[in-house]
């Protein structure tokens, strides 16, 4: 009786532990798979980074390539019977397929196919660029993760999003933005980099090139830095803050944590208040974004100005069929398309396109790496952003040192200041610009 009262208890006993352990277990594993789920979430985003940084100049390489590779297949036909095409002096030139405005301004606003389908192996398979679609589908992703993570966070402010969630105490998850490109927003891109093109003389050349009178009134200005987004599609808390942390986050980590010390907000509000510190503030904060702002603006336009130059040179520089470089290498036969048994196309095709793009290469490269620079600082968005935000800031800075104003458009306004700082820095950074550069000799060497 006793030895099967202590059997009863133990049996008891092990399921009372029993059912605890599994409900223990899980909850664990409920909350292992939001982690692994968030967690796959951001390395997938990190993942995309090499593509939204360099999608853009890979495609317009490929989409000139092709370009070259229709004037080789013209100029030296497949089928015997047919005629060469080449201009009237038997010289390939680029002049009629290169536009300045589809190659720098459409690789940046609209979906473009390249090669609709580049191997049988994989039917889906194509090389397009969606750049703002893209871009969209990241900032999407960026901001779930970022706001799961920040509500995850521990309640004492230690980094971003942990600050950013303690000043906003809010334990909601807001994602307003679907992960699609905005159509209004192509439209400012398209404009936005037309303009450019139109306009780069004064910045460019020193000085405004004269132009005849019926172009006068199609090429009328924009103003100073306008035609982009204000850039709050991003995240409002994402990766874009990595790049200014440095100095940002102990800023709001030292502030959330200072909530519940009256001493120390005592002495930062009585700052603020003062006129003198006021005006100062203001004065000062005007005038370095002014500055900003004209200096990015600037760059932009000098960087079309560029590109446009570098086009017209390769534009005007064709390349003459008829000397003995080009004869010994290409020819008009069927030989020259003939693969061997293992499929591979023919070494004399090889040489010979290898020939006629390394005559266009050098200029069509110092292009495209313009390209890439014009992208870098035009994907900052507009340049009065932060005059913008800040004159905001301003007209309401009463509020802001009572602690009375609204937090949520506060941090809306603070959000996009940070993200166009964290963009205009990655822009300029010897880091970023050097990254740039081997991405692009990495992609026209095919390592």
């Amino acid at each position: 009786m006793h030895v099967q009262r202590r059997f009863l208890l133990s049996f008891s006993l092990f399921i009372s532990i029993g059912c605890h352990s599994s409900s223990s277990f899980a909850q664990s594993e409920n909350q292992n798979s939001y982690s692994a789920f968030v967690s796959a979430l951001s390395a997938m985003s990190v993942s995309a980074n090499d593509l939204i940084q360099n999608e853009r100049n890979a495609a317009r390489r490929e989409f000139v390539r092709q370009k070259v590779t229709a004037k080789v297949l013209a100029a030296f036909p497949h089928a015997s019977g047919q005629a060469p095409v080449t201009d009237a002096t038997n010289k390939i030139s680029l002049a009629d397929v290169l536009d300045e405005a589809e190659l720098l301004c459409e690789f940046r606003w609209s979906k473009k196919v390249v090669v609709a389908k580049i191997s049988p192996r994989e039917n889906a398979a194509s090389i397009t660029v969606d750049h703002l679609g893209t871009r969209a589908q990241q900032d999407y992703i960026n901001a779930v993760t970022s706001q799961l993570q920040a509500l995850a966070a521990p309640s004492d402010a230690s980094d971003i999003p942990s600050a950013i969630k303690s000043l906003f105490s809010s334990y909601q998850v807001d994602v307003a933005k679907k992960p699609s490109a905005d159509p209004q927003m192509e439209s400012q891109f398209r404009k936005s980099c037309e303009a450019d093109l139109k306009e780069f003389d004064a910045a460019y050349y020193g000085i405004v090139i004269p132009q005849t009178s019926e172009l006068a009134a199609a090429a009328a200005p924009l103003g100073g830095g306008t035609g982009l987004p204000d850039l709050s599609f991003f995240g409002p808390i994402g990766a874009l803050f990595n790049t200014v942390a440095g100095i940002v986050q102990p800023v709001l980590t030292n502030f959330s944590n200072i909530l519940n010390d009256a001493r120390k907000r005592a002495a930062i509000k009585e700052f603020l208040k003062d006129d003198q510190h006021k005006q100062d503030i203001v004065s000062a904060g005007r005038g370095l974004a002014r500055a900003t702002s004209d200096y990015l603006f600037a760059r932009r336009l000098m960087l079309a100005g560029e590109f446009a130059e570098q086009i017209a040179l390769v534009a005007g520089n064709p390349l003459d069929l008829s000397s003995k470089e080009v004869k010994e290498a290409c020819g008009a036969d069927e030989g020259m398309y003939r693969r061997n048994d293992k499929g591979i196309l023919s070494g004399r095709f090889r040489r010979c396109h290898a020939l006629i793009w390394n005559h266009f290469e050098k200029g069509l490269e110092a292009a495209l790496k313009t390209a890439a620079s014009y992208d870098q600082i035009a994907d900052t968005g507009n340049t009065t952003l932060a005059l913008n935000k800040f004159n905001g800031l301003v007209a309401q800075y009463d509020e802001i040192v009572d602690n009375s104003a609204a937090q949520a458009d506060l941090w809306k306004t603070v959000t996009q200041m940070l993200t166009f700082a964290g963009a205009v820095t990655t822009a300029f950074s010897q880091e970023n610009l050097k990254k740039i550069e081997q991405a692009f000799d990495a992609v026209s060497k095919g390592k």
